[in-house]
């Protein structure tokens, strides 16, 4: 693939050398859709939309908004349509060094292989760290003026805290449960990740399944460390994100397009996800020159303590 049509659709927004802030916006149309070559940084990505991503010699799975994926320069992959917005996701690129020292903290091996630091491909990401990571990228592609310190410090905290999630969670550990299970918790991500906008019911998804209704959600917790309803409520509420920040749109509007009964109801759920009322974070979701240092830290810091 040449330059040129690598352009189409993925934009550096920061660059200064020691980091890269980018965004990825391929639709499935797109003849490099499937295969849109070797990732060319060392980078963790925050999708927006839902595909399914399968690197050279290992199983698929799913990368939504409740995933971090991560990436080892000249890393093999191809993704799978599931979305129909195709592949949309914003991604943090940090020189080498600096990668192996922060994971060099969560894995000491990281040494014996110093081209290849990032052993697992995903991890979860926190409510925290997903909303920092969105303020990081709303705040570079704003134009702000604050120096490159601020980003760069911001995105290796935002480093250090998505590896000290990935390497604690169940996507690192595939011992866990056996192959043959976690194939059929892949099922049910794209059941979720697909059908997000309809209303099921335990019985529907576990018939999907195979299983009991019993049965499924004792795996699906044990699998992914949390219920089949708060996976799925994570996803509407994060797929708002997007329209909360991004547009004027009535809050009404968006809670009823990404599955919320009223407003009332998608204000709590935000809020206990993100810790601030939609509202606030459209209101803040800006920084000016001077306060920009600040409150994208302080943000991280919070994230990762």
């Amino acid at each position: 693939m040449d330059a040129s049509a690598a352009c189409e659709f993925d934009r550096v927004v920061f660059d200064s050398g020691m980091v890269r802030v980018g965004a990825f916006r391929c639709e499935t149309s797109h003849p490099c859709f499937h295969n849109s070559g070797p990732a060319k940084n060392y980078c963790f990505v925050f999708p927006r939309t839902a595909v399914e991503i399968q690197h050279e010699h290992e199983r698929a799975f799913v990368a939504n908004p409740n995933v971090v994926t991560l990436y080892n320069q000249g890393q093999a992959y191809l993704r799978n349509a599931i979305s129909r917005e195709g592949d949309r996701c914003d991604w943090f690129g940090v020189q080498i060094d600096t990668v192996r020292d922060v994971v060099r903290a969560f894995d000491p091996a990281v040494d014996s292989r110093p081209e290849w630091p990032f052993r697992f491909t995903r991890g979860w990401a926190d409510a925290g760290a997903y909303l920092v990571q969105r303020r990081i990228f709303e705040h570079v592609v704003g134009g702000a003026t604050a120096g490159p310190l601020a980003i760069e410090e911001a995105v290796v905290y935002l480093l250090e805290r998505v590896v000290r999630s990935t390497y604690g969670t169940a996507h690192a550990q595939p011992h866990a449960i056996a192959p043959r299970q976690r194939d059929i918790v892949h099922h049910i991500e794209l059941i979720l990740s697909q059908r997000w906008g309809e209303r099921m019911t335990l019985r529907d998804i576990a018939s999907e399944a195979a299983l009991s209704p019993y049965h499924l959600c004792r795996l699906f917790r044990r699998a992914t460390g949390t219920t089949l309803h708060q996976y799925r409520e994570k996803l509407h509420i994060r797929w708002s994100l997007e329209s909360v920040i991004e547009t004027r749109r009535p809050l009404v509007d968006i809670a009823l397009e990404t599955g919320f009964s009223s407003h009332s109801h998608f204000t709590s759920s935000f809020r206990r996800e993100f810790g601030e009322a939609p509202s606030g974070v459209r209101a803040g979701k800006g920084f000016d020159s001077d306060g920009a240092a600040r409150n994208i830290l302080i943000a991280g810091s919070v994230a990762i303590g």
